[in-house]
């Protein structure tokens, strides 16, 4: 039995298709607290993020996602990312810098695990799989997150549960 280009399209060929979208030019600084070396001052870098979705059957069009329904997205990485102060929940001068925020000195984003690139590829790994998954009502999903402070540093986190979990 042969496949044809509309039996792919259709999505009978499941699980099988990979798509990425990047976002880049973020702006913002962060500090490592309990760094050693320079990191744990504060400092600049412009991120960027490249997402790898894949997806059970593709949409209507023959796509894994549809960029153009990815405003959410882009604006949740503006939100975070775009001229921000990134602290961990743990930073000993973290009172100082929620004062610096409401006095209008910092955009303050706060995050429970911490500043590191690596954690924020998993937290925004694990935003976008569960709001991509809601809006293709499971259709889809987010395989990794590469997230990249400067052009020579990145992490990537891998979803631990990726795949089709059925339609929501």
């Amino acid at each position: 039995m042969s496949t044809t280009a509309s039996d792919k399209i259709q999505g009978r060929d499941e699980g099988n298709f990979q798509s990425t979208k990047t976002y880049y030019n973020l702006p913002c600084a962060h500090r490592q607290w309990r760094h050693d070396g320079n990191c744990k001052v504060i400092h600049g870098y412009s991120r960027s993020f490249r997402f790898t979705f894949q997806a059970y059957k593709l949409d209507k069009c023959g796509f894994v996602v549809d960029f153009g329904e990815l405003d959410w997205l882009r604006a949740r990485l503006e939100h975070l990312f775009d001229h921000t102060l990134l602290i961990g929940a743990d930073d000993p001068y973290l009172a100082l810098f929620k004062d610096l925020h409401d006095k209008g000195v910092c955009n303050l984003r706060i995050f429970e695990e911490g500043a590191a690139t690596e954690m924020l590829a998993k937290y925004i790994c694990t935003f976008a799989d569960q709001n991509l998954r809601t809006l293709t009502k499971g259709r889809c999903w987010v395989m990794k997150v590469e997230a990249f402070e400067n052009d020579k540093n990145g992490a990537m986190y891998w979803n631990p549960a990726p795949g089709f979990r059925g339609w929501l």
